[in-house]
């Protein structure tokens, strides 16, 4: 295989004396002994080929005769390819002539074939009452002994075409090729489609038809963990599953997707030890929050030995900053917060004496409203697009706006262009950079060098989700310490992340970059973070709504989880009465916690504003209990409760969560379109799931900020209560809805 994809051709090992033409475009090579290998050549020109069988010749030859009409099929709604048997012209037909099934009991050979199609499937073949009564009750005996009199009654039941598909499918059932039964009734309905084979080439390099799934049974691993081992051997701890990553060789960027809890963080963290200790030159670990790279210094310094130093952990904007100062001789300086929120209201007032604002889907926007759409949009464009590219904005073919409720019409986007002009101009005046000015300028600077940047030999990226396209090309363009980009390297790049915990609105493509995953895409589904009452209900939460998977040209709905085993409580929702009831309650059940002997670090209270942080700390403060801010204290054995915002909180995990201020207006936030609920709901999931063991969920309605309609989402999954003079009571029955 390695041969075939670095030179286009196999000549390593001879093709076989005799032409096969029962499939089409097949090789056959020898590789001796009496064996065979059966390649089929999908595409002449650019040389792709697929690997279908490799056996003895009498298995190779029974796998060909076997697989006639069998052609690729590609599903309509996730891009997949399946290898399936699809019968289109009478004269094509073909009864295996070796269909003898020795290994099957004989009582399994008894039962119906088509036993595991769903009573959907039934009515979708459009078969009447007799022909599918008949059909249902064919066996495997029976198709042993006489599949070409079952083909030839089938006829006379059902018509040559009706006919046909069903002996597609007891062929399958046959074969227990059960996932090839469902697409062939997928086929049927036009749910897939038959591909032929140039255009099958793409498609099997696509990252849904090119990636490894790894599970693995939790049951005697996991059990008593936590009276075994510290909270820092919790932390770094890999199955043997996962442990195969950390020390899998790659001959380019390779990409790790995984749910929540999954052990992404861990397999970073072990991996960078690996390539470590392997080339002994510097390995970055790069993340996006402070908070996040705090905890990751913190595994680091626990797993590693003398190869400590050679491992750095730092953020994107600390990566930018770096590369800029280190490589021009250029000096610039990052805006602060209070001199780019001056000048974000200068941009609006700005935009809104344009002469033709008034023409644009902004100008209904308060200036509340004008401003966050400005910034969002600014993030994005200019996340995307150097300063010499931006006129490419104007194109709205060639530059689509992705995740925007409220899409701006061609004048829109001129005015919005004079706008990011304006902006930068006042930036490079001043000569200050915000963080896409400074990701923009260390690409340039890479361009066009005037001293050498202290790289990297390799660059481990977590949470890569949340990476703009320009971060993204940044990391790629990075040089090794040998001069490579990090791009083509063997083992340059790792990319780890999760689509469903997207919280910011940036993205990427990474074919449009140059960044090929093909063939070394990975997803962890195991979760053995969380109780599987914890993640049923976030996951339930999710489940519903399509995210970019790590990449933008892969868009789906999140992969369903391989729950853990590991039971506990269900989520608890609490209603007060009050915001500053709901932090006194918040504040005295922390409280209580610690005097039952929970440790500190492992309670960690999320809310989404401000003014809810430092209510809850107040209330703490009062009570006693030591607290910080998670941005302050990443480390998981910290003699500190810990504070957090959703996007700080990325990454960490807490014995016991509570997240605060679920209400309309606030989480969702007021204003929120469509298009961006499920940014909002991966929100609350990324929240939910720092929860290992337990969670609470709190919320205090006022007129017109009813309980979030997140809430109601998950009600089914969560016990409810509320605080009635301090204490915790039943609602009697009423639901959210009234709430």
């Amino acid at each position: 295989m390695v041969e075939a994809g670095m030179s286009g051709a196999i000549q390593s090992i001879p093709r076989t004396k005799h032409g096969e033409s029962r499939i089409p475009n097949v090789e056959k090579y020898d590789v001796t002994d009496g064996y065979r290998l059966v390649v089929q050549l999908v595409d002449g020109t650019a040389k792709t080929r697929a690997f279908l069988f490799a056996g003895s010749h009498d298995d190779s030859d029974r796998w060909l005769d076997s697989h006639r009409n069998y052609h690729w099929v590609r599903s309509r709604t996730d891009g997949t390819l399946e290898f399936v048997q699809v019968t289109e012209r009478v004269e094509e037909r073909h009864v295996p002539a070796d269909r003898i099934d020795l290994d099957s009991p004989e009582d399994l050979l008894a039962l119906p074939l088509l036993r595991v199609l769903s009573p959907d499937e039934w009515s979708r073949l459009g078969l009447d009452e007799k022909a599918a009564g008949v059909i249902a009750g064919i066996s495997a005996n029976d198709y042993e002994r006489d599949a070409d009199g079952i083909l030839a009654r089938l006829d006379e039941i059902a018509g040559w075409e009706k006919a046909s598909l069903v002996f597609d499918l007891l062929s399958h059932a046959h074969a227990r090729e059960w996932s090839e039964v469902h697409r062939r009734v997928s086929v049927h309905d036009e749910k897939a489609a038959v591909v032929e084979l140039p255009e099958a080439a793409p498609a099997m390099l696509a990252p849904e038809n090119s990636e490894s799934f790894v599970t693995f049974d939790d049951s005697d691993v996991f059990s008593n963990y936590f009276e075994k081992h510290s909270m820092a051997d919790w932390m770094l701890f890999l199955h043997p599953e996962q442990k195969a990553i950390t020390e899998k060789e790659y001959r380019g960027p390779a990409r790790l997707r995984g749910i929540s809890g999954s052990g992404k963080t861990s397999v970073l963290v072990h991996r960078a030890r690996f390539l470590a200790k392997k080339y002994q030159q510097p390995i970055f670990l790069v993340t996006l929050t402070e908070s996040m790279r705090r905890l990751l210094e913190h595994l680091v310094d626990d797993l590693c030995g003398v190869e400590r130093p050679l491992i750095a952990t730092i953020t994107m904007n600390q990566l930018a900053t770096q590369v800029v100062r280190d490589v021009q001789s250029k000096a610039f300086t990052l805006i602060s917060p209070d001199r780019l929120d001056r000048l974000m209201e200068d941009v609006v007032r700005r935009i809104r004496a344009h002469p033709q604002f008034s023409k644009t889907p902004m100008h209904a926007m308060d200036s509340g409203t004008l401003e966050q759409f400005v910034r969002d949009e600014f993030s994005y464009v200019r996340g995307r697009l150097r300063s010499a590219q931006l006129d490419d904005y104007l194109d709205a073919a060639s530059f689509p706006r992705r995740g925007r409720g409220l899409a701006l019409n061609d004048v829109g986007r001129l005015v919005a262009l004079d706008a990011i002009r304006y902006y930068e101009a006042q930036l490079a005046a001043c000569s200050w950079l915000d963080h896409e000015g400074f990701v923009a300028e260390a690409l340039n600077a890479l361009d066009n060098p005037t001293q050498p940047f202290n790289s990297p030999r390799c660059v481990l990226c977590d949470e890569v989700q949340d990476l703009s396209q320009l971060e993204m090309a940044l990391l790629g363009k990075l040089p090794t310490t040998t001069g490579e980009p990090l791009a083509r390297a063997e083992n340059g790049l790792f990319l780890s992340g999760d689509g469903a915990q997207s919280i910011f609105k940036k993205g990427f493509t990474l074919r449009r970059l140059g960044i090929d995953v093909t063939g070394r895409s990975l997803t962890l589904r195991k979760n053995y973070r969380n109780t599987h009452e914890i993640l049923e209900a976030a996951f339930g939460l999710v489940s519903e709504y399509e995210f970019a998977d790590v990449d933008e040209d892969n868009i789906a709905k999140p992969s369903a989880p391989d729950f853990a085993k590991r039971h506990g409580s269900r989520p608890l929702i609490v209603r007060y009465t009050t915001p500053a009831e709901e932090a006194k309650g918040v504040a005295t059940t922390v409280k209580g916690l610690l005097g039952a002997g929970h440790t500190p670090g492992q309670i960690g209270i999320i809310a989404p504003s401000a003014k809810m942080r430092e209510t809850v700390a107040t209330e703490l403060s009062l009570l006693g209990v030591e607290h910080t801010s998670l941005r302050i204290d990443a480390y998981y054995e910290s003699d500190r409760v810990k504070i957090s915002t959703i996007e700080s909180a990325k990454g960490h995990e807490f014995g016991t969560v509570f997240i605060m201020g679920l209400v309309e207006g606030v989480f969702p936030y007021a204003g929120v379109s469509e298009d961006e609920i499920p940014r909002e709901a991966a929100r609350l999931y990324v929240a939910m799931t720092r929860a290992r063991d337990s969670l609470t969920l709190t919320y205090s309605p006022w007129q017109g900020y009813p309980a979030s309609r997140f809430l109601r989402a998950i009600q089914a999954h969560c016990d409810e209560s509320r605080s009635q003079h301090g204490r915790l009571g039943g609602f009697g029955g009423a639901d959210l809805a009234t709430h």
